[in-house]
């Protein structure tokens, strides 16, 4: 089983400007499989706090009930089209309930589910998913940033349908998963090279290797969330979010890249 960490903090911009923080970020363990779902709500839209909420609760509710059905499939494009249906269905469903238009509520999608021997996640828009295997950081999905110059899709962009990326794989090797949102991205990772910084290598390993029985204010969790409070956040005037899955895996823990 994976050890996880989440956290989300409001940017330096918004603090001045009176924004709310727009990114959220949720974990569900529930019938052996465990999900990490992360969305970055636009800061065009009106509420898109309300949309970032919808979309992790809808993603790790869906991820959890289907992950065998998604991990089995042989059709990709049809797991695609379920995920993004579910999710824009929970979007309709919130914004009819306050009175908006699903635009008001746009915001990005990044997860990780695992269980048992397998992953699997979907993304769309901005932001990164990575892995550390066999000791080595991997990005496994990278942001998209083509809507327009600046921005990126959403899961209410016309284009969502097009843009949305589903992977899946083995876990052998696999010490554990990041997802971090664009603020974070700053930071921990370099658009040019396309690579993530090595601090999330450090990051998945003390997740991993923390004691089994965390409270939210335990030493371990203080000291991540005063990781993201300064040294991430200090870099963007963004909201930052990340979330964090790691296991100990045998013979990989000295060979972790610094």
């Amino acid at each position: 089983m994976f050890k996880e960490f989440h956290y989300q903090v409001r940017g330096h911009g918004h603090l001045r400007d009176g924004t709310p923080v727009q990114d959220r970020t949720k974990f569900l363990s529930r019938g052996g499989v465990q999900v990490l779902c992360l969305a970055d709500g636009a800061g065009s839209a009106s509420h898109s706090q309300i949309g970032a909420q919808a979309i992790v609760d809808e993603g790790c509710a869906l991820l959890a009930e289907r992950f065998h059905d998604y991990a089995a499939s042989t059709d990709g494009a049809v797991v695609k089209v379920e995920v993004l249906g579910r999710l824009m269905d929970k979007i309709g469903a919130v914004a009819d309930r306050h009175g908006l238009r699903p635009s008001d509520l746009a915001s990005t999608f990044l997860s990780v589910a695992v269980s048992g021997d397998r992953f699997l996640g979907a993304h769309v828009g901005d932001g990164v998913v990575g892995y550390l295997k066999h000791g080595e950081l991997r990005v496994i999905s990278g942001p998209d940033n083509s809507e327009f110059a600046n921005q990126t899709t959403f899961v209410t962009s016309k284009g969502a349908a097009e843009s949305i990326r589903l992977f899946r794989g083995s876990l052998e090797g696999v010490s554990g998963f990041i997802l971090m949102s664009d603020g974070t991205g700053d930071s921990l990772f370099n658009p040019r090279t396309r690579q993530l910084a090595g601090a999330c290598s450090k990051l998945i390993t003390a997740v991993g290797t923390a004691p089994a029985q965390q409270s939210k204010n335990s030493k371990y969790r203080k000291q991540l969330r005063k990781f993201v409070d300064i040294t991430v956040r200090d870099a963007t005037k963004d909201d930052c979010a990340i979330g964090v899955l790691g296991r100990r895996v045998p013979g990989l823990d000295a060979h972790v890249t610094a």
